[in-house]
C-alpha cells in the first residue's frame, strides 16, 4: 500500500508540470523498488512511456534475484550486471520500457570479479538508494566500483549536461566524480 501511495504522489506531482522522485525499498536491492521519476516533465510523460531507472532496476532484479552491481541506458534500451543470489555474475538486458529482453550468465569471470563480488555483498547503500542520492537531476548510469574504497559512479544528466557523481556504498556520501584523466585523443595519461 506504500508503494502505491508513494507512486501516486510522484504520478500526481509529474501531470501537475512538477518533478518527484521516489523509492521505496527496505535498503537492499532485492527489495521492490516502486516506481520511480527521474526529473521528467508532463510533456514528456504523455508522449514517452519508457521505464525509469528504477522501474528497470525492478524488472532486473524480479529476472535474477540478487544485488545490482550496475544499470545504464544505453541506445534506448537498459543493461543491467546482477550478481544473482547463485553467486553467478548475470547479464540482463530490458528494452526501454524495463521488459526482459535477453539474459545470460557472464562466464568470462575472474580474481577481479570476485573481489567485486565480495566489497558489493558488504556495500550499505544500494544501487537504488545511490541513484535516489544523485537524483538533482536525470540518472542514466549507476556502477558499483570497490576497487578501493566502494562508491557507486552515478552518471547524471539536467539541461544536456551530464554530470558523474560518486556516492560513497558506506556512508551514502554524494561528492563530484574526479575528471577522468585522458588527452585529448581519449587516450589514458600515464
Amino acid at each position: 500500500m506504500k508503494r502505491v501511495i508513494i507512486a501516486s504522489v510522484a504520478a500526481a506531482a509529474l501531470v501537475g508540470g512538477g518533478t518527484a522522485f521516489a523509492v521505496a525499498s527496505d535498503g537492499t536491492d532485492s527489495a521492490r523498488p516502486s516506481s520511480t521519476a527521474f526529473q521528467t516533465t508532463d510533456a514528456a510523460v504523455a508522449t514517452d512511456a519508457r521505464a525509469s531507472l528504477s522501474d528497470a532496476a525492478h524488472a532486473a532484479l524480479k529476472a535474477v534475484p540478487g544485488t545490482l552491481d550496475s544499470i545504464d541506458r544505453d541506445h534506448g534500451r537498459w543493461e543491467a550486471d546482477v550478481l544473482g543470489k547463485d553467486g553467478e555474475w548475470h547479464e540482463v538486458t530490458l528494452d526501454a520500457n524495463a521488459k526482459v529482453i535477453d539474459q545470460r550468465v557472464d562466464r568470462d569471470t575472474d580474481a577481479e570479479d570476485a573481489a567485486e563480488a565480495k566489497a558489493l555483498r558488504n556495500a550499505d547503500v544500494s544501487a537504488t538508494e545511490a541513484a535516489r542520492k544523485a537524483a538533482s537531476s536525470t540518472v542514466t548510469s549507476v556502477e558499483f566500483d570497490g576497487d578501493q574504497t566502494p562508491v557507486w559512479e552515478v552518471e547524471t544528466v539536467k539541461h544536456h549536461k551530464e554530470r558523474d557523481l560518486n556516492v560513497d556504498a558506506h556512508s551514502g556520501k554524494v561528492t563530484q566524480a574526479p575528471a577522468d584523466d585522458h588527452d585529448d585523443d581519449g587516450s589514458d595519461d600515464d
